[in-house]
């Protein structure tokens, strides 16, 4: 199965019904001379390129504890890993187009995960594109020498850029395209939504347990690269010599060093996620924090779908010693110190809030609300302001802050009809087959309509949209749909000044 693109031809695959060409490259290899230099395009080859197979991932070592291990790719990484993973039911079509971005706290993960591999959306009529992209220092190290910032999301933009220019040749119509991720995904999608050279690029947009999270002022970038060329004890002109490995430990060190012990003299905002490797606001590719760039009206203009699930946090908590109130307290005081609070004062409002909640679960809540919940809600009302919003919520509300651990969803999400869920990692593990094809129906009503259809419950059609004044949300909860109030959406308050 043959397709030409602008740079040669690539030879794919039948397999499930659906065409799959894999490791198509959208940009040049990340070779040492050009790690930190804008992506460019592929070379034109000749012949007939293979694209039956995946291509090597970004460099990576495992990052971020219990959390990042899990998320961290166990495949083989190279230089040639600027690729799309192409699925497609037709490349004689004009399909919708998703575009996807995985997650991994800007540090690990890649769009070659066996999740991301079940062909659900292909089988669904849509074409998907699966993306890999620089990450950590390669992506997102602030450098002095003329380097462009934000390179990760530069990457992303080129990916955007290929399936313009195409996607058409697969099936695809490159004017119905959605931009979606999860996780570091999302909070990149936000990004790309507030990036000029972003715009007309993506029609809908969806971040997905993320949002405008993990920005960072110029100063705190510059706080990282001296922390980066300390470690390392080089210059920023011999960063290009090391060896990856060489450059992944550091990577690896400094990202611990934030995830684990927040501080907010040295990280700076990035205490508050404990992610260091993050977009820069440099006042060029990235002008302004998304969420300033939503309230302004100067976020992508398209319609965008949203949410978290209800533990995003359940997973992250197990990092952390057994707590009491006062020890949850000090643990959360540095990464609040950005937003002028403290500590002690953020549990005594949560305390409040949450009679019922144990230590722990006072930590699950804030945490969960810091990083996911709140950053979501919050843009979501700015975008609301300007474009349609619609926002979910998927999970049980339990007590004491347990429910959907962060990335539960993703099983569902991705699930075809027949796939082997066996090859699913557990925490993304599909139990109930007939909720999965739901939870399915409404990401492709999405890509396919725009707006998101429940496909039974006790809502049946088109949900509302969400506003700050009507911040209603579609639950999906254990096989049930319902339109509700966010319960999340109030928790917002508890961080403002004015609260008692």
């Amino acid at each position: 199965m043959l397709v030409e693109t602008n740079a040669g031809t690539v030879e794919g695959f039948g397999e499930n019904g659906y065409a799959v060409f894999l490791g198509v490259p959208y940009a040049a290899p990340i070779t040492p001379e050009r790690r930190f230099m804008a992506p460019r395009p592929v070379a034109r080859w000749s012949g007939v390129r293979p694209a039956r197979a995946l291509s090597a991932v970004c460099p990576q070592i495992p990052t971020y504890g219990p959390v990042g291990k899990a998320a961290a790719s166990k495949l083989e990484f190279g230089t040639d890993f600027l690729t799309v993973n192409i699925r497609t039911p037709s490349v004689k079509g004009s399909a919708p187009v998703l575009v996807w971005v995985h997650g991994g706290g800007y540090a690990v993960g890649s769009a070659n995960e066996a999740v991301l591999q079940s062909g659900a959306f292909a089988a669904s009529g849509i074409v998907e594109v699966t993306v890999n992209y620089r990450l950590g220092a390669l992506g997102f190290l602030h450098l002095n020498d003329g380097s462009p910032d934000n390179r990760g999301l530069l990457d992303q933009i080129a990916a955007l850029e290929w399936v313009r220019d195409n996607i058409a040749a697969f099936g695809g119509d490159p004017k119905r395209v959605t931009f979606a991720g999860r996780s570091a995904g999302g909070f990149a999608i936000a990004a790309v939504m507030a990036m000029p050279a972003a715009r007309g690029l993506f029609a809908r947009a969806m971040p997905q347990s993320g949002a405008s999270t993990g920005v960072s002022s110029m100063e705190d970038a510059q706080k990282l690269n001296r922390r980066m060329l300390d470690r390392l004890q080089v210059t920023e002109a011999e960063l290009r010599d090391l060896p990856f490995e060489t450059l992944l430990v550091a990577q690896r060190d400094l990202c611990n060093e934030s995830y684990e012990q927040h501080d907010f003299d040295r990280d700076g905002s990035a205490s508050m996620l404990g992610v260091p490797f993050v977009p820069v606001i440099d006042g060029t590719s990235l002008p302004l924090h998304p969420e300033d760039a939503a309230a302004r009206g100067e976020t992508a203009a398209v319609p965008m779908m949203i949410g978290c699930t209800t533990g995003e946090y359940v997973t992250h908590a197990t990092a952390q010693p057994e707590m009491d109130f006062e020890g949850a307290a000090r643990l959360l005081h540095e990464r609040v110190r950005p937003m002028g609070a403290t500590g002690a004062g953020i549990v005594a409002r949560y305390r409040q809030a949450l009679p019922d909640h144990t230590p722990r679960g006072i930590w699950r809540a804030v945490g969960g609300d810091l990083v996911f919940q709140n950053p979501a809600t919050r843009f979501a009302r700015l975008h609301a302001a300007h474009q349609p919003v619609y926002k979910y919520l998927y999970g049980p509300v339990e007590a004491d802050e347990l429910g959907a651990p962060h990335g539960a969803e993703v099983g569902e999400v991705w699930y075809r009809s027949g796939m082997d869920v066996g090859r699913l990692p557990a925490r993304q593990a599909v139990t109930d087959k007939a909720f999965a094809e739901h939870v399915h129906a409404i990401w492709v009503s999405f890509i396919r309509d725009e707006a998101p259809r429940t496909p039974v419950g006790d809502l049946v059609g088109d949900w509302p949209l969400y506003s700050a004044l009507r911040p209603q949300v579609l639950h999906m909860d254990r096989g049930a749909f319902r339109l509700t109030a966010d319960p999340f959406g109030g928790r917002t308050a508890l961080w403002e000044a004015s609260h008692g």
